[in-house]
C-alpha cells in the first residue's frame, strides 16, 4: 500500500506541471491512438502494419537498428508469421501474464538466434518494451513499466511493493499494482480528471478515460521533476538554517525560491564514443545535429522539432533528439557532473561542466559545444545498463547515480594534476632483471600467452609464480598499469556466484551482484585497444566447471567474442579478445586432485623451475657477497637434484629460489639464514619425506652446517 498523504503533494505538483509540458508529453496519448487505429493482427504484411501502428511510439520503443521496435520489424522481414504469432500469444488475455511475457522473450531470442545476420546482437525485448506493447494494445488495463520510475515512486510514496531490478515479469506486475493505487487516487481528483479530459480532446489523442496513460505521466513527473524540486527545496532550507545572518522570513523566502542544484548526466561523445579523445584533449563536450544551427536561437522544443523535421525529413518524431539538444543548450549548467559512456555498461570518463552552451561555427562538424573540466579518463563498468540516448539527465535516478559516483570516490584527481596518468614503462629486460629466468624461457612464455590467451604457471613452492605473473603482465603491456591487472584466489568453496554473478543478501532481501571476472571483462570491453590480465592464484583448488559455469567455453582463444546467455541475467555475455588469463598452480600440493581435461585443453601449462642457475640469481648472489648464503644455496641445489630423482616426489617438489630473495648485504646474517633453514626448509622436508625420517635428518644436518 502507498501512503496517500505522501501522494497528495505529488498530484498537486503534477497539476501545475501538466499544462506547461503537455506539448512535450502528449505523444504518449497520440501513440495509443495511432496504435488503436492501425493495429491489425491479420494484416497482409505484419511488419508494415506494426511499423505504422507504432510510429508514434518510436520514442518509447527506441529508434535505429538497436532498439526493440526496429528488431520486431526485422523479425517480421525474416519471418512474418512467426513475428505475428509472438503478438498473438502476448495478447491472449485469458492466459497467465507471467507466462506470456516470458514466452515473448524466449520467442524473440529464438528469432534472433535463427535469423541473426551478425548485426542484431540482442532482441531488446525487455519487460519495459513488452509492457509498452501491452499498454498500446490494452491502454485501459496496462501501464508502461520502467524500473527506475516505479522504484522512485515506491520509495517516495512509502510503498512496500516487492520488485527488483531483474527485468522479470513478476517485478513488472508488482509495478502495475503500485500504479493501480496511484490511479485510484488520481481518479478521485476531479481537477486531474478534468485537466486530462480537456487536453485529450485534441485530434489524434487517446481519450484515456481511466487515466492509465496519465498515471504513466504522473510517475514520470514524480521521478524526473518532483524529486529534483523537493531535494532543491530541502537543500535551500538547510543552507538557510545554517546561515546565522538570515532571519526566519528570509529562510522561508529562500526555501520557496528556485534553487540550482548539481545535475548528473550520461553523455555519449559521438557514435561508439569516437569523439572522446578529442573531447579530452580540448576540454569540451561535443553534440551533433549541426545542420540545425545555433541551438540557442530556438524559443521552444516544438520549434526545434519542426526544424529537425525540415532538415532531416518527416520519418521520425525526433523526440529524443529534441530533448537531448534542448537540454544540452538550456538545462545543463556549469557545475553539473557528466559521466561519459561507451557501450551498454561502460563508463570511460567523468567531468564537470565549466561553461554555458556555445555554437562554434568554425568547426566542420559537432558545432554544439560546452567546455568541461575532465577529471577522469579510463575504463569502468557498471551492473546497470546506461541509457541509449546521446545525453540523459540521470539526476532523479539516485541509486543509478550513486553506483556511478562510487567508481570515482577513491580516485579523484587534484585540480592541478595532469589529466593523463603517466605509467611507468616496463619491458622484457625489466622482467628479467626482477624475475630469475633466462631470456629464452621468457620469450617462449610471452609468445604462448599472446597466442593461447590462457596459461597456467605451475611449479614448486618458492619458484615465484605470483611474483612472475604480475610482472609478465606488465612486460606484455609495456608498462606498470595496475588498473589493467586483477588477481583473485580460488578455493574449494569458490563458486560461480562469487566469480561471475549471483544473488547476495542485502538489508531488504537479496539482489543480483556481479563478480570480479564479469566486471573485469566489462572494463576490458570498453577499452578494447589495451590488453587486460586476469590472474588466478591456486587455480586448481577451485571447481573450474562450477566457477566458470556456461562461460568455461568462452575463455578459449577461438571463442572470444562469442556471446552466451548468462545464468542470472537476461543478458548476452562474451569474454573480450583483449582479456588474458594467467593461472598459478602449486605442483607440490598433495591435497589436489588431477586437473580435468577440459581445463588442460583451454590452458597452456608453463613449468617454472628454481632459478638458482639463472644469470639474474648469479648476479644477485654476487651482490650479497656472503659465503654462508652461497653455501646454503649450493646445498639447496644439491637437495633439489635428490628431490627430482625421488620417484615419490619429482621436479614439481623442488625448492624454489624465492626463499632466498629480497635480501641485502647489510641484512644477510646468521640469524636470517638460520631462520630460513629452521622455519621454512626443514618443515618442508618433514612434509615431503614424512615416511623417510633418515632423509629428513641427513638433509637437515647438511642445511644447518651450511650456515654455521
Amino acid at each position: 500500500m502507498i501512503d496517500y498523504e505522501k501522494l497528495k503533494p505529488v498530484l498537486e505538483g503534477y497539476k501545475k506541471y501538466f499544462p506547461k509540458h503537455w506539448e512535450d508529453e502528449k505523444y504518449k496519448w497520440e501513440a495509443v491512438k495511432q496504435f488503436q487505429t492501425y493495429w491489425n493482427i491479420e494484416a497482409e504484411n505484419f511488419g508494415d502494419m506494426f511499423k505504422q501502428a507504432t510510429e508514434k511510439a518510436d520514442n518509447l520503443l527506441g529508434s535505429g537498428h538497436t532498439y526493440p521496435r526496429a528488431m520486431i520489424i526485422n523479425f517480421a522481414e525474416a519471418d512474418d508469421e512467426a513475428a505475428r504469432q509472438m503478438f498473438r500469444d502476448l495478447y491472449k488475455e485469458e492466459e497467465n501474464l507471467t507466462v506470456r511475457v516470458e514466452k515473448f522473450k524466449s520467442m524473440s531470442e529464438e528469432m534472433r538466434t535463427k535469423y541473426d545476420d551478425g548485426t542484431w546482437n540482442n532482441h531488446y525485448q525487455s519487460t519495459n518494451s513488452i509492457s509498452t506493447y501491452l499498454w498500446l494494445r490494452f491502454p485501459d488495463r496496462y501501464y508502461i513499466y520502467k524500473y527506475e520510475l516505479a522504484h522512485n515512486a515506491a520509495l517516495e510514496l512509502g510503498s512496500d511493493y516487492n520488485h527488483k531490478r531483474n527485468g522479470s515479469a513478476e517485478s513488472m506486475i508488482e509495478g502495475f499494482k503500485l500504479y493501480d493505487e496511484i490511479r485510484e487516487a488520481a481518479m478521485k481528483d476531479e481537477e486531474i480528471c478534468s485537466m486530462i479530459r480537456n487536453a485529450v480532446v485534441e485530434e489524434g489523442c487517446w481519450k484515456d478515460e481511466h487515466l492509465h496513460t496519465a498515471v504513466i505521466d504522473i510517475c514520470f513527473y514524480l521521478s524526473r521533476y518532483y524529486l529534483d524540486e523537493k531535494n532543491a527545496s530541502k537543500s535551500a532550507k538547510q543552507k538557510a538554517a545554517n546561515a546565522t545572518s538570515v532571519n526566519n522570513s528570509e529562510v522561508n523566502a529562500l526555501a520557496d525560491s528556485k534553487t540550482d542544484t548539481v545535475r548528473y548526466w550520461i553523455y555519449a561523445p559521438g557514435r561508439g564514443a569516437v569523439k572522446w579523445e578529442e573531447c579530452c584533449e580540448k576540454g569540451i563536450m561535443l553534440l551533433g545535429w549541426e545542420e540545425v544551427g545555433d541551438l540557442s536561437t530556438f524559443a521552444s522544443k516544438e520549434e526545434m522539432k519542426q526544424k529537425m523535421k525540415e532538415v532531416y525529413g518527416e520519418e521520425n518524431s525526433y523526440k529524443n533528439s529534441v530533448h537531448a539538444t534542448w537540454q544540452f543548450a538550456n538545462d545543463m549548467k556549469p557545475g553539473d557532473v557528466v559521466f561519459v559512456k561507451k557501450g551498454v555498461y561502460g563508463i570511460i570518463g567523468r567531468g564537470v561542466v565549466e561553461s554555458d552552451y556555445e555554437y562554434d561555427a568554425e568547426r566542420t562538424d559537432y558545432n554544439n559545444i560546452r567546455h568541461v573540466k575532465w577529471t577522469h579518463k579510463g575504463g569502468w563498468t557498471i551492473s546497470h545498463q546506461t541509457p541509449q540516448k546521446t545525453l540523459t539527465d540521470i539526476t532523479p535516478y539516485s541509486d543509478f547515480v550513486q553506483q556511478i559516483k562510487e567508481l570515482f570516490d577513491d580516485d579523484v584527481l587534484d585540480a592541478d594534476e595532469d589529466e593523463a596518468v603517466v605509467r611507468e614503462s616496463y619491458t622484457a629486460d625489466d622482467f628479467l632483471a626482477e624475475v630469475f629466468m633466462d631470456r629464452e624461457a621468457y620469450d617462449n612464455i610471452a609468445a604462448v600467452l599472446k597466442i593461447k590467451k590462457n596459461i597456467i604457471l605451475q611449479g614448486a613452492p618458492g619458484v615465484g609464480k605470483t611474483y612472475a605473473a604480475k610482472r609478465l603482465a606488465y612486460s606484455v603491456m609495456g608498462q606498470k598499469d595496475t588498473d589493467r591487472v586483477m588477481m583473485v584466489q580460488f578455493h574449494q568453496s569458490y563458486s560461480y556466484e562469487d566469480f561471475i554473478m549471483g544473488f547476495r543478501p542485502t538489508e531488504k532481501g537479496f539482489e543480483i551482484r556481479t563478480g570480479p571476472f564479469y566486471n573485469f571483462c566489462k572494463k576490458a570491453e570498453v577499452d578494447s585497444e589495451n590488453d587486460y590480465f586476469f590472474i588466478i592464484d591456486e587455480i586448481n583448488r577451485g571447481n573450474l566447471s562450477k566457477i566458470f559455469g556456461e562461460l568455461f567455453m568462452l575463455i578459449e582463444n577461438d571463442k572470444r567474442g562469442i556471446e552466451l546467455q548468462l545464468l542470472y541475467k537476461d543478458e548476452k555475455f562474451s569474454v573480450p579478445e583483449n582479456v588474458y588469463i594467467i593461472g598459478m598452480m602449486n605442483t607440490a600440493d598433495r591435497s589436489l586432485a588431477l586437473l580435468d581435461y577440459a581445463l588442460r585443453r583451454r590452458f597452456a601449462f608453463i613449468d617454472l623451475k628454481p632459478g638458482f642457475a639463472s644469470e639474474g640469481f648469479k648476479a644477485y648472489r654476487e651482490s650479497l657477497n656472503n659465503e654462508k648464503f652461497n653455501r646454503l644455496t649450493d646445498c639447496v641445489e644439491s637437495l633439489n637434484r635428490e628431490i627430482a630423482d625421488d620417484e615419490s616426489l619429482g621436479e614439481g617438489f623442488c625448492i624454489g629460489h624465492s626463499y632466498f630473495c629480497n635480501l641485502k648485504p647489510e641484512t644477510v646474517n646468521d640469524k636470517i639464514l638460520s631462520g630460513i633453514v629452521e622455519y621454512e626448509l626443514v618443515p618442508l622436508l618433514k612434509e615431503y619425506w614424512f615416511d623417510e625420517p633418515s632423509n629428513i635428518r641427513g638433509w637437515t644436518d647438511k642445511l644447518r652446517r651450511a650456515v654455521k
